[in-house]
């Protein structure tokens, strides 16, 4: 495995564990996923958790290049959330993303 594709793989996990631990905490407890942790202390780790693995993989982009690590964050902010919400939202038990966004707008 080269650094480039560590980098890769770090922040498409980090983008990944960012997107589900984003879309848990938007929900009540009620209807949050049983492998989304119940206590505060376990949500705070699993956000520090993602925290800690995407500043793993955007030093090693900079590292490698300061034009890489500008373009891994772009990616990692910008487009990895389009990406990986809707897959999310299947996963934590909607239809689609679309049943999601439905959901928080008509809870208020």
């Amino acid at each position: 495995m080269t650094l480039a594709t560590l980098c890769a793989f770090l922040l498409l996990v980090a983008g990944a564990i960012h997107s589900y631990s984003f879309m848990c905490r938007k929900l009540p407890a009620e209807r949050r996923p049983p492998r989304y942790p119940l206590k505060r202390a376990g949500q705070i780790l699993l956000d520090l958790l993602w925290v800690l693995i995407f500043f793993a993989g955007i030093q090693l982009a900079f590292t490698l290049s300061v034009a890489l690590g500008i373009v891994a964050a772009v990616l990692y902010f910008v487009v990895l959330p389009f990406l990986y919400q809707p897959m999310v939202a299947k996963l934590i038990g909607f239809k689609g993303l679309r049943d999601y966004i439905d959901y928080l707008e008509h809870r208020h």
